[in-house]
C-alpha cells in the first residue's frame, strides 16, 4: 500500500487480495446476482456470501437452500462465506462444507444484532460468551486450513463492551483475521462509527483487522486504515445503495490525502425497490440455471 492511498492489496494468511475493500455478508442481499454485479464493476478484493446457518443437531443441510447459498460463479472468486451458529461441532462441519463448496475464507458471525439471532444465542449474543467463541473457532480451525476469521462488534451493548476480549480469544484459538463492526449490539446500524473502539481492537491483535460499520465516505475509509491501522474496510449497506461504491471510493480515496470533506459515495435509499430488484435478479439467475 502506498503512502498516498489507503487502498491497496492485502494478504490474509495465504489468501492474496487485489484490494483491501471487501463486501460484507448481508442476509437477503449478497446473493450470487448482487455479488456478481459488484465484482464486475470492480473495486472489491473479496466478497462475502449471505451467512449460512449451522444445524443444532450437527451435520450440514444439503438441500436447495444450502445449494443456493453457496452457489457462485468463477469471476466472483475469491469468495468468503460466513458461519452462523453457536455449537462447535455443527459450526466446524459447516465450515468444512463451505470450503468444499468453494469458500476461499470462512468466518464466524458474532455480530448480527437482530432479535431472532440474540434469542437463539447466536450473532451478537456470542459477544457475551468469549470462551464459547474460542471453542467454536478452535473447532473450525481444526476443520479447515483456509483463512479463518470472526466478525464481532465492540460489545453486546454499552454495558458489555468486550470487543477486545472476544477478538483476543478468537485469535488465540486460531483465527487468522478479525472483522469488527464499530458499534455495540444495541445500536445496530445507528449513529456514527466508534473509531476509539477500532483503535482498541487494533492494539489488541496483530492479525489482519477489517473495519466495518458506516465507513461510507472516503474520509472515513482513510481514517480507519491510514490513521488507526485497520488493514481493510468492509462495505455493507452503502453497496446496496450504490454497487459502484467500492470502485468509486477507491478512485476518490487516491485523489487527495488531505481532503477530509469528500462527498459521500453511497447514499441511504428506500430498501423496498432494492428488495424487489434482489428478488427479480434471483429469479432470473434461477431461471437461467433451470434452462441451462
Amino acid at each position: 500500500m502506498s503512502e498516498s492511498s489507503p487502498v491497496g492489496p492485502l494478504r490474509i494468511a495465504g489468501l492474496h487480495l487485489d484490494s483491501n475493500l471487501v463486501l460484507a455478508p448481508m442476509a437477503g442481499f449478497t446473493n450470487l446476482a448482487f455479488r456478481s454485479i459488484v465484482k464486475r464493476i470492480g473495486g472489491c478484493g473479496l466478497v462475502w456470501s449471505e451467512m449460512v446457518a449451522a444445524l443444532a443437531q450437527g451435520g450440514v443441510r444439503h438441500d436447495a437452500r444450502f445449494a443456493a447459498q453457496v452457489a457462485h460463479l468463477p469471476d466472483e472468486r475469491p469468495l468468503a462465506m460466513q458461519v452462523y451458529g453457536r455449537e462447535p461441532g455443527p459450526c466446524a462441519a459447516l465450515a468444512a462444507a463451505l470450503v468444499e463448496a468453494g469458500a476461499a475464507a470462512v468466518d464466524l458471525n458474532c455480530g448480527c444484532p437482530v432479535r431472532k439471532a440474540k434469542e437463539a444465542g447466536c450473532g451478537v449474543a456470542l459477544m457475551r460468551e468469549p470462551a464459547r467463541v474460542a471453542t467454536i473457532i478452535a473447532a473450525m480451525r481444526a476443520a479447515v486450513r483456509t483463512p479463518l476469521g470472526v466478525k464481532i462488534r465492540l460489545g453486546f451493548d454499552a454495558g458489555q463492551r468486550n470487543g477486545v476480549e472476544v477478538a483476543r480469544a478468537a485469535v488465540d484459538a486460531g483465527a487468522d483475521f478479525v472483522c469488527v463492526h464499530l458499534r455495540t449490539g444495541e445500536h445496530k446500524h445507528a449513529g456514527d462509527p466508534d473509531f476509539a473502539g477500532l483503535a482498541e481492537v487494533r492494539a489488541a491483535v496483530r492479525v489482519p483487522l477489517i473495519a466495518n460499520g458506516s465507513l461510507d465516505t472516503p474520509a472515513r475509509v482513510r481514517h480507519a486504515i491510514s490513521d488507526l491501522g485497520a488493514d481493510a474496510v468492509m462495505i455493507g449497506r452503502s453497496a446496496c445503495a450504490d454497487p459502484c461504491v467500492a470502485s468509486s471510493r477507491a478512485l476518490i480515496a487516491r485523489a487527495s490525502r488531505a481532503n477530509s470533506s469528500l462527498p459521500r459515495v453511497g447514499t441511504r435509499v428506500d430498501r423496498s425497490p432494492l428488495t424487489r430488484m434482489r428478488s427479480t435478479l434471483s429469479l432470473s439467475v434461477a431461471s437461467g440455471r433451470s434452462s441451462a
